[in-house]
């Protein structure tokens, strides 16, 4: 049987058919592909801020959107202003002024969106470029209330962030050190002086870009299995 070539490609019906079925294969190994990488980049994790005081809970909490169609205005202040506090005393120079407090929780989501209880607590947080630790407390015990807390020196633009009220610290961050992006530096919990009825959570200090550079880095993955420092992508 003589095959009739396709006016517009040169080639016969049978050929035609194998390529339409190279084709249909490769969109579906595509199509899986795709399907296997969305999922592993929607890991269901996502933040809170928690800000003004709520009458049961203790705070407000609001969810910010998973893909990061946020602002820094959706971020609420941590119950008043902590510009002037010891925390942020503490990091103030000349590259971090106006600074504030706010509260984040990062918790895993179900597969719908909402939110599944007590699944923030002891969750790995990262560093979003390469830092320095610019302070460190390991316990509880005599940090002012704080709890644990690690303060990082972005290397990129000098600016800080204090992190407070950690379950825990990394091992191996140690005052003056040096830590690569995407690396842990700690796990969230809700040790220091926490009052009221809050859930597990971490009390940020910093500017404001500062603060979401590290929220945007924490809020998905595990939290985020890659992270952007410079032209350098950290796995």
């Amino acid at each position: 049987m003589q095959h009739t070539p396709s006016p517009h490609t040169g080639l016969g019906n049978a050929d035609l058919q194998y390529r339409m079925q190279q084709q249909m294969a490769q969109q579906t190994v595509t199509s899986t592909e795709w399907q296997t990488q969305s999922s592993s980049l929607r890991d269901p994790y996502a933040a809170f801020t928690t800000g003004r005081a709520h009458p049961v809970a203790g705070v407000e909490s609001r969810l910010l959107d998973q893909d990061g169609e946020w602002t820094k205005t959706n971020f609420l202040a941590h119950h008043s202003d902590r510009s002037t506090g010891w925390a942020a005393n503490n990091i103030r120079d000349e590259q971090n002024e106006h600074l504030q407090a706010y509260d984040f929780t990062f918790e895993r989501l179900d597969g719908r969106g909402r939110p599944i209880d007590g699944t923030a607590h002891g969750l790995p947080l990262y560093v979003p470029v390469d830092s320095k630790v610019y302070d460190v407390h390991y316990t509880p015990e005599g940090s002012g209330g704080y709890g644990c807390f690690v303060v990082l020196e972005y290397l990129d633009s000098g600016l800080r962030v204090a992190v407070h009220h950690l379950e825990s610290v990394a091992e191996g961050i140690e005052k003056g050190g040096e830590i690569k992006g995407g690396e842990v530096f700690g796990y969230q919990g809700g040790s220091g002086r926490v009052p009221g009825q809050y859930a597990t959570h971490v009390d940020i200090v910093g500017t404001v870009e500062a603060v979401e550079t590290f929220v945007r880095t924490n809020q998905s993955g595990d939290f985020k299995t890659r992270v952007e420092t410079g032209e350098r992508v950290v796995l």
